[in-house]
């Protein structure tokens, strides 16, 4: 199977794909828990898998959110980071979803999936590019709304600026870069305190 295995060149794959791989077994499913035991293939979820380390091959994290829990995109603090918009390392893949809170604890790292009402979700996510693979993330200024989304609801504009430039270190002329109408834009879809006063904080800077 090593030559076979070496020859896969997306990852995540599916079960579909590996059961083709294996259609010279008798029993493909008890092949595929062998190779899981051995660790020749590791399994996300039930039926995704990427290769073990024995193959020194990459895998796309950011598109195995995007296929672990859908419809999702890449967003919150991993998309923060991505953009240099927040210092600290972000060890976990976080993304939003119109589905149901989830968390997958997997050998190669954890997912976070936070629930967006649809009509918000729906909006300020772009393709991005890995290995000739595209994946689903938030635009820079939808990170940060999806951010402030899920966190109490602050009083005024002096309290929000204590939150971006305190608490989540976000450099003020990281804000003032932001693109109006994109808040604006998210401002109204989401019917959000923060956001509404992310967009005021944002025009009065630029």
């Amino acid at each position: 199977m090593i030559k076979e295995l070496m020859n896969i060149r997306i990852q995540p794959f599916d079960h579909q794909y590996l059961t083709s791989l294996l259609n010279g077994y008798r029993y493909p499913r008890n092949k595929i828990a062998k190779m899981i035991a051995s660790g020749e293939i590791v399994q996300l979820k039930r039926g995704l898998y990427v290769l073990g380390e024995k193959y020194q091959k990459n895998y796309i994290p950011e598109l195995a959110a995007n296929l672990l829990y859908g419809p999702s995109y890449i967003s919150t603090d991993y998309a923060l980071r991505y953009y240099s918009m927040i210092p600290e390392r972000v060890f976990s893949f976080t993304s939003v979803t119109t589905s149901r809170k989830k968390i997958y604890h997997t050998p190669v790292g954890s997912f976070f999936y936070q629930q967006l009402k649809p009509e918000y979700y729906n909006t300020g996510y772009v393709f991005r590019s890995a290995d000739n693979l595209q994946y689903l993330i938030a635009t820079a200024e939808k990170a940060l709304c999806d951010k402030l989304y899920f966190l109490k609801s602050q009083e005024g504009i002096e309290a929000l600026e204590q939150l971006l430039y305190e608490d989540l270190r976000i450099e003020p002329e990281t804000i003032k870069s932001l693109r109006k109408t994109y808040v604006k834009e998210f401002a109204k879809r989401g019917g959000n305190k923060n956001i509404n006063l992310l967009y005021e904080l944002v025009r009065e800077k630029i």
